[in-house]
């Protein structure tokens, strides 16, 4: 599958110099679209630090978007792109949905990059936010040291890949306090630490998001430090700043008595500076920090939000499974399996519905606590497994009556969500019940859901377009904007 890849990027001429026909793009601002010239189809976001010179080569960073929103990577790497001299690619086309859409993408906009950049080969890196960093982390495996370094957002490695001595790129990890992938990349430090794979990981306060720009600055810096140890040069004054900033941080945190987030980051800086120059006190900080008990605690509550995130994970997954007794009961079943299949079912529903409801409540709570941050991975995980499960069904498989199974589950889940209502819409009305379509639509839009263009391009509503009442929902729609 990836051989063409590999193929590609060793052809790829990096460095290259632009073609004389192709347009001159804006320096120090994002560009939302930039279409490849060998295939217009597919396109990028793009951001040129303001310094941009085509007489020198320079770092490039691709970027992958789970839903092919190739401005918002480029939005939140910006400020380190300009800060540090990056480019900054965000492919609009690559999505979770199709893996060869994320090999197509990433041959186009490497492709057209190089045709159109002084690009600095040793210097290509790649980034992704969940299905887009397990991607980003697949390239780097199979390219054959093409990268210098991965920037992975929510997500470790991809399925049926583990970390191994042989990869050498650098990895920084990176979730939120509330990512229901955070178990994940948090317990990833470990078998990275085994494999000598060098690495970062860095929470931020947050959810299953792309990091934010402050975060991008560290992860960007953190590479920028690999390669100064790698090329034996001297630290730039940019990033000396950067330094003294990070340490200035640590110590007002550690002086606020924040001793977990002020070991956080004196273990990174002690991790990043390691074989450029000794920093004997800071790694002397680094070791009081981790054996004082306010970190021990710390610690170890977090390996207990990380269990407990787990139970409830499988509790859920045990009770939504239970559920679909209610509707995939065996026809050929006699009618005492059927009725004590119905009983066990409801009995599971009725289970469920009291546990999301607890959960709900708990994530909605106004205080940051570990209760609410566990609640609000869990729910979120589950409203993302059963709408990528809906989703397949949907649009891959076309089993409607299982997508509308899946996305009701997802509504329940987490009600205030428009994205399952209107996909719970967008099935109901593939299997032909106009009614139930409509009605899911409505919710969709009370609940927030905004997106005309889509809706009104979506060739599975093309059925309803003369009916009244989603008439109705679209000039309400339209009213808003």
């Amino acid at each position: 599958m990836f051989a063409f890849i590999l193929l590609l990027l060793i052809a790829t001429p990096f460095g290259g110099r632009a073609q004389d026909n192709q347009p001159v793009l804006p320096l120090g601002q994002v560009v939302e679209k930039v279409a490849c010239a060998q295939d217009p189809n597919q396109t990028y976001a793009l951001y040129l630090p303001s310094t941009y010179l085509s007489t020198r080569k320079w770092p490039i960073l691709y970027a992958l978007d789970p839903g092919a929103r190739g401005k918002v990577p480029v939005e939140r790497f910006k400020e380190a792109a300009e800060k540090f001299g990056w480019i900054i690619v965000g492919s609009n086309n690559s999505r979770n949905a199709s893996t060869q859409s994320s090999i197509d993408a990433w041959n186009a906009i490497t492709l057209d990059t190089a045709q159109r950049f002084s690009i600095d080969e040793g210097r290509v890196y790649a980034a992704g936010f969940s299905g887009g960093a397990r991607m980003a982390i697949m390239l780097a495996t199979q390219c054959k040291d093409c990268l210098a370094g991965v920037i992975a957002g929510g997500a470790g490695f991809p399925e049926g890949v583990e970390p191994s001595a042989s990869m050498h790129f650098a990895l920084f990890a990176i979730a939120g306090t509330e990512d229901f992938n955070f178990a994940e990349v948090r317990l990833l430090e470990e078998k990275l630490t085994q494999t000598g794979i060098a690495h970062q990981v860095e929470i931020f306060e947050g959810r299953h998001e792309w990091p934010p720009s402050s975060v991008a600055v560290n992860a960007v810096a953190w590479m920028e430090l690999k390669a100064f140890k790698r090329d034996g040069r001297s630290l730039s004054p940019v990033l000396i700043e950067w330094w003294n900033s990070r340490l200035k941080q640590a110590v007002e945190l550690k002086e606020a008595k924040r001793f977990y987030d002020a070991y956080q980051i004196y273990a990174e800086l002690n991790s990043a500076i390691k074989g450029i120059r000794e920093e004997v006190e800071l790694e002397n900080e680094v070791s009081r920090l981790r054996n004082s008990s306010e970190v021990r605690d710390a610690l170890r509550d977090e390996q207990q939000q990380i269990r407990k995130q787990r139970d409830l994970e499988t509790q859920l997954i045990n009770l939504i499974v239970a559920t679909q007794r209610l509707t995939l009961q065996d026809s050929s079943a006699s009618s005492d399996r059927n009725t004590q299949a119905n009983d066990e079912g409801l009995d599971a529903y009725t289970r469920l519905q009291a546990m999301l409801t607890k959960l709900r409540r708990e994530a909605q709570a106004e205080q940051d606590s570990t209760t609410r941050r566990i609640a609000r991975r869990v729910i979120s995980g589950q409203y993302i497994g059963l709408f990528e499960r809906g989703s397949n069904a949907l649009q891959t498989l076309k089993r409607y009556d299982e997508a509308v199974r899946f996305f009701s589950l997802a509504t329940e889940v987490d009600p205030d969500r428009a994205g399952a209502f209107y996909y719970l819409a967008w099935a109901y009305n593939s299997k032909g019940d106009r009614k139930k379509s409509l009605k899911a639509l409505q919710t969709a839009v009370d609940k927030g859901f905004t997106d005309v263009a889509g809706l009104e391009s979506n060739k599975a509503f093309d059925s309803l377009r003369n009916d009244p009442q989603y008439q109705k929902i679209v000039s309400g729609l339209k009213e808003k904007q």
